[in-house]
This record gives structure tokens, C-alpha cells and sequence, in this order.
């Protein structure tokens, strides 16, 4: 039994501990000891030592609560107290298991303050640890005896060249003629420019490429390739207020400008346009959808007739089955009278109904007088 390793390396550990305490109890009563004027308190408590204080205060309120709830104590019996946190002469709490748990939600409270605190003060705090490490440095420094002229550097004893050195002075040696060392070829890396730096936007068609596979009954039903839907943040918008209008049961109120621009943009996504936005502020055209398949009818109807006179069939249709006023009536009589057969060179008008009866007479005068 006392040939054991593992009984002499407990008692090994119960001696360790039983000087560890003993030397923390003469710690501790050198601290006890010492009187509250012996500390300077006229700015407050430390941060550091605050957060020791809070921090074994609050595992040991852990600690109490467990070891009351294993014996079935309640967690409504505690001292009431009038007095808030924040004041000087706050009585402390007493003993209950309720008055365990307020200690160590107020605890918790400070801890988490205190972090936030230490982590705008970890610079500050640096610092002054850095400046302990670095006292010798600094005692140094501060020595006026430190700077004076040491003659021993001056002293070439010919131990203290370095390689390059050496290397120097052996092609030196050998050529008489300085060669400088040879360096390592680096490649020359041109900067970008801003056009390269500056990302263009993403091709349609790979944006439909990666999402057709995903939902092919999209093209299939509409007979469109894109998704207009989702191919912008505009759209996604546009989705997602329609749905809340829907399911509230509501109309969402907004100005005059944006109700427009909602029915203009929502009438694209229902030609299959994918609200590419130009960002030049204008509205933009409508890009894929049914308006590119029947691009061609489309803008002849909007456009009618051009700034050259000239127009689509449905266009002269129109015009010809729109009445006319009565100026514009008897001009096109008028050009309707006149003969278009030219003689000489100019336009006669063309022959009445006299003219008609004269040329008859005429022709018979000429056959009596043969």
C-alpha cells in the first residue's frame, strides 16, 4: 500500500495545495491589514480590479445557487431593499436564494459593461503594460551617463565585416575593376487602369444561362428565355409589395411619380422586360421579351409618320378615313378637274362640257364645207 505511485503523488498534490494556502492567507491578511487610507480611491476603483472583484463575486453566487437548489430552497424568498444600485450607501443583500440571484444578475450586468469598456481601453492598456516590461528601457534611456562618447567604437579590430563586405572586396581582389552583385530579376507588374479596375455588368445571356436549367417550364409555358422576375432588385421589389398588398388586404400609399413608374415598370415585366436600369436617370428601354420579337410593329405604330413623310400602310388608312375640312375638300376636287397630260411643258386644265359641244360643231362645220 505505501509502495503506491498514485498515493504519493496525492499526497505530492495535497502538500502543493497546503502551501498554496497558506501562502494565499498571508497575502490576503497583508491585504486585511493594511488601512482604506492607504489606497487611492479619489479617481475610483480600477477597472482591472473592479472586474476581479465582479467576476469572483460572481462565481461564487453560482456556486451558492447550485448548492441551494440541491436542497430544495425556494427562489422566492429575498430581502426587499429600496434603494437602487447606483447609491453609496446601498445596504448590501442578504442571504436568500432570491437575493443570490439578484447579486448575480447585477454581476453579470457589470461584467458585460466592463468588456465594452475594456475593449475601447485595450490601447490605453497596452500601453501601460508595455511600459512596465520595457522599465529597464526606459531607466536607460532616462540615464544622461548613457549617452557619452564610447572611444571603443572607433577601434578597427577586423572582425566586424559583414559578408557583403567581404564579398566586395574579394571581386575587388581578383579584377581590381567593381563589379556590383547581381540581382535577382523581379518582373515589372503594370498597374491596372481604372477601365480594367472598373467591373462591367454581368451579359444577359449568362444570366439566363444560369438560370434557365434551374426553371425550364419558364421558357417552355411563356415562350421567353429570361426570368424577369428575379433578373433585378427592381422587380424582386415589385414582387414582394404585390404579395403584401395581397395578403393585407391594402394598397400601399405613394406619390403621384412613383405610381407611375410602379404601372410602367410592372406593364415591362409583363412584356418580359428585365428592368435594366441605364442609370442615366431616363427611362430605359425595355430590354428581351415580346416587345423584341414584335420590335418592328411595335415602334411603327408608336412612331406613325416619320419627320421624312413617310409612314406604314395602317398610317395612310387612317389618314384617308379622317374627314377633312371643306378648304382641303376642294383642293383635292380641284386636282381631281385638272388634265394630267402636259403640253409644252405646262399642266392644262382639263376640257368642259363647251369645249366638248364647241369641237362637235366644229367637226361638222369642216364636213359641210368639203
Amino acid at each position: 500500500m505505501e509502495d503506491d505511485p498514485g498515493l504519493a503523488d496525492f499526497k505530492n498534490v495535497l502538500e502543493t495545495m497546503r502551501v498554496s494556502i497558506s501562502s494565499s492567507r498571508g497575502v490576503l491578511k497583508s491585504v486585511l491589514d493594511e488601512s482604506p487610507s492607504d489606497i487611492d480611491f479619489r479617481d475610483g476603483i480600477s477597472l482591472l480590479s473592479s472586474k476581479q472583484h465582479v467576476l469572483i463575486s460572481y462565481l461564487r453566487s453560482l456556486a451558492l445557487i447550485s448548492a441551494r437548489r440541491a436542497l430544495g430552497h425556494t427562489l422566492n424568498e429575498r430581502s426587499q431593499t429600496l434603494q437602487v444600485f447606483s447609491a453609496l450607501s446601498r445596504e448590501p443583500r442578504g442571504n436568500d436564494l432570491g437575493d443570490q440571484i439578484d447579486s448575480t444578475i447585477e454581476g453579470r450586468i457589470i461584467l458585460e459593461k466592463i468588456g465594452a469598456l475594456e475593449s475601447r481601453m485595450r490601447y490605453q492598456i497596452g500601453k501601460l503594460l508595455k511600459s512596465a516590461e520595457d522599465s529597464s528601457t526606459a531607466e536607460a534611456v532616462n540615464d544622461p551617463l548613457s549617452f557619452r562618447p564610447n572611444p571603443a567604437n572607433l577601434a578597427d579590430d577586423g572582425t566586424g565585416h559583414s559578408d557583403e563586405e567581404k564579398t566586395v572586396s574579394e571581386q575587388v581582389s581578383k579584377s581590381d575593376v567593381y563589379r556590383p552583385p547581381q540581382l535577382a530579376p523581379m518582373p515589372y507588374v503594370e498597374k491596372p487602369s481604372k477601365k480594367e479596375r472598373r467591373r462591367g455588368p454581368i451579359p444577359t445571356a449568362l444570366s439566363q444561362l444560369a438560370a434557365d436549367p434551374s426553371r425550364p417550364h419558364v421558357e417552355s409555358t411563356t415562350g421567353l428565355g429570361g426570368i424577369p422576375s428575379l433578373a433585378s432588385g427592381r422587380a424582386k421589389y415589385l414582387k414582394q409589395l404585390t404579395e403584401y398588398e395581397e395578403d393585407n388586404f391594402t394598397r400601399v400609399v405613394t406619390k403621384k411619380s412613383e405610381a407611375k413608374r410602379r404601372a410602367r415598370d410592372e406593364e415591362d415585366l409583363a412584356l418580359g422586360g428585365d428592368l435594366a436600369d441605364s442609370g442615366s436617370g431616363r427611362r430605359r428601354r425595355r430590354a428581351g421579351g415580346l416587345e423584341d420579337e414584335f420590335g418592328d410593329v411595335l415602334r411603327s405604330v408608336e412612331r406613325g409618320i416619320s419627320r421624312h413623310g413617310t409612314g406604314d400602310g395602317y398610317e395612310e388608312l387612317r389618314e384617308r378615313g379622317k374627314r377633312k375640312d371643306v378648304l382641303s375638300r376642294s383642293r383635292m376636287t380641284r386636282s381631281r378637274d385638272t388634265d394630267d397630260v402636259e403640253v409644252d411643258g405646262e399642266r392644262q386644265r382639263k376640257r368642259s362640257r363647251f369645249d366638248l359641244e364647241a369641237k362637235n360643231i366644229k367637226k361638222k362645220f369642216n364636213k359641210r364645207s368639203k
